[in-house]
This record gives structure tokens, sequence and C-alpha cells, in this order.
């Protein structure tokens, strides 16, 4: 059988460029003893490199960040990686119909990174989510601001898509961290582990 080298991720670390294929996650995960920290990094770059890293970049020329980043596509992508986030963390293989529940879950399972916004999952789901990408606007007074000052007010229903990708990017860190710190047979690893099997059947 052909060895699959589809690319799932590449990155740099230190000024080295890095890149997964299906051949090697699929090594990784036949390896003794079990690479967490190799598989942990992976997954921390595969999904900041795709949703965070272009709106969370420090170093971005003034210009660029003023006439470019726009609120709505940083919440666009940042809805994106709640769902991609949540389904390794349930090992899911699809969220079709259950979107809002991912939604109300990560918002409660977040509350420490999320506060003000962890009983608000269904509200975000149908007013940010739903309504930026379906209507391409959000939703029943709903807002969306860059101005750094507030991740949420509920005065005025304004997120602040700044300060709300700089906490996803703690979320991410996070995971990072109890991947590398949980054991093998944890139930982190195991609907992990059930994620990554779906991606690489998704290369087929």
């Amino acid at each position: 059988m052909e060895e699959n080298k589809t690319i799932l991720a590449w990155y740099y670390v230190n000024g080295e460029k890095k890149q997964v294929s299906v051949k090697d996650l699929t090594d990784w995960l036949q390896e003794e003893p079990f690479p967490k920290e190799k598989i942990a990094e992976f997954i921390y770059y595969r999904l900041y490199s795709r949703y965070l890293k272009p709106f969370t970049l420090k170093k971005v020329d003034p210009y660029i960040r003023r006439e470019y980043k726009n609120g709505f596509a940083m919440m666009a992508c940042y809805s994106l990686y709640i769902e991609a986030f949540q389904s390794f963390r349930r090992g899911l293989t699809a969220s079709n119909k259950i979107g809002k529940s991912l939604f109300e879950n990560f918002f409660k399972e977040e509350k420490a990174f999320f506060p003000e916004l962890h009983d608000k999952g269904k509200k975000f789901y149908e007013n940010i989510r739903c309504g930026i990408l379906h209507q391409g606007e959000t939703m029943h007074g709903w807002k969306i601001s860059r101005s750094g000052k507030k991740l949420f007010d509920n005065d005025t229903q304004t997120v602040d898509a700044v300060l709300f990708g700089k906490q996803l990017e703690k979320v991410l860190s996070n995971y990072k961290m109890e991947l590398e710190n949980s054991k093998v047979d944890s139930s982190i690893w195991k609907f992990c582990k059930t994620k990554l099997q779906s991606i690489m059947d998704n290369c087929k």
C-alpha cells in the first residue's frame, strides 16, 4: 500500500520549518513510548496556523493591521476554530447538527478564559457564528469591535475580536499542556486519537 504523504500541517518552531504528513502521524501513533509532545505540538500548530496566526501575530505592519484586519473575518475564523477544537476535545468525526451544543459546552468548559460568555454559548452561536457564516452579519443587536478594551460588553452585546483571539490562543496552549501531561490511556487522549484517525481517513 502506497504511503500517504499528504501534508496535514507545516509550521515554524524557533525558526525551523516543520511539516507533518499522514505517514508521519501514522508512525507517531504507533510509536513506543508514545510521543505525546510531538503530537500535541502538531495539533497546536495545525489549529494555530489555520485559525489564529493571521490575526494574533505580534509584529504586523500598522497599516496592514489598520486597513486589512477585520473583526468579521476574525470572528468567522474563530468560530471555525471553536468547532475544530471541540472536535478534538470530544473525539468527533463530524459536527453537523450539533454546532449549538458545541458552542454552549465550549464557553462553559473554558469559563476561566471567557467568564463573560460562559452562559452565552447559545446566543453566541446564533448571533455571531451563524450570523456571520450564513448571512455575513451579526444578528439581534450583537456587535463586533477591535478596540481591545473589553472582551464582551453585555450592555451593548459587543464582542471584541482582538481580545477574543488572545483568549483562544490561551485555550489552545492549555490544551497542548493538558495533552503533554495526561496519560496515554486518559479520556483526553482517547478523544484526541479518534479525531486524528478521522483526519487521516479523510485524506484517503
